[in-house]
């Protein structure tokens, strides 16, 4: 097990918020606890990082994980820990190990719950090897790409069901009105 101060460099110092009346409109993410905020006209990042909520984050949901990728020009905001692997550990397994991590034994905050850097800074996550990191990322890019897959068969064939509802519908006010 490695702690996230030992496999990162936090790069919280550089995070800048900026209101939302003091935006300017522009082509780089701006970044909060859960995503994209907004798009705005200049960036502090430029690299292949992982977010991590601060405060506001889907702390405790089995659905909306708590840490994402981004890659490039982006501007992050103070709700989330900005965090660069060190060369011993690869980005997306950093990230896959973080999503979902259950920090409810060190968040704290009554309304609005709170991962401080120092809290997040203790966390522990596994570090195998990387050729062991990329073979477990590798793998949990095919079942996501599964699981997608099988999300848009399900949309689509939601649509259909309910295209042949409406076909039905059609089919008895016709015979109705015969």
């Amino acid at each position: 097990m490695a702690r996230l101060e030992d496999v990162c460099e936090i790069l919280d110092s550089k995070r800048v918020p900026i209101t939302s009346k003091d935006r300017i409109s522009g082509p780089y993410p701006y970044y909060g606890a859960n995503g994209i905020q907004d798009y705005i006209a200049d960036y502090i990042f430029d690299d292949e990082l992982v977010l991590l909520a601060e405060d506001g984050g889907n702390f405790g949901s089995k659905e909306k994980p708590i840490a994402y990728r981004v890659s490039g020009k982006c501007w992050v905001n103070n709700h989330a820990h900005v965090l660069k692997p060190l060369p011993n550990i690869d980005v997306d397994y950093l990230c896959y190990s973080l999503m979902f991590y259950d920090v409810s034994s060190i968040v704290n905050g009554a309304t609005r719950q709170k991962l401080t850097q120092a809290d997040m800074r203790t966390m522990e996550i596994p570090l195998p090897t990387m050729l062991e990191q990329k073979s477990i990322v590798n793998q949990l890019n095919r079942l996501v790409s599964l699981i997608t897959l099988r999300q848009n068969q399900l949309e689509k064939l939601d649509e259909l069901v309910k295209s042949r509802e409406v076909a039905d519908t059609h089919l008895i006010a016709m015979e109705v009105a015969a």
